[in-house]
């Protein structure tokens, strides 16, 4: 399964929008959906990786900006980066003891 936190902070590099959208529909929302905290539709609209999502897609419309009065979008920065140097570390170990 694809590390949806390194996916994240990858796709802000993508300039096609249509892959952008199914990424987020076919790797990502299924992978959030077996999350043992996944909880339904707020849970996903919460999720750093959704947000940098979107984020992504916003910028993409070239109409503007997610407004981010409360840092949501720096606080998913930070979150997936750490998840996804966390999840490579652990995933480098179990492919070591292979």
């Amino acid at each position: 399964m694809q590390n949806i936190y390194r996916l994240a902070l990858q796709v802000q590099d993508a300039s096609n929008i249509s892959g952008v959208i199914h990424s987020l529909e076919t790797e990502v929302l299924p992978a959030i959906r077996l999350e043992p905290e996944y909880t339904g539709t707020d849970y996903i609209a919460r999720h750093p990786v959704v947000l940098l999502f979107l984020d992504k897609l916003v910028s993409l419309t070239r109409v503007g900006w997610i407004s981010e009065t409360e840092m949501q979008i720096a606080n998913a920065y930070s979150i997936c980066h750490q998840l996804a140097e966390g999840i490579a570390a652990v995933e480098a170990v179990h492919e070591a003891g292979r």
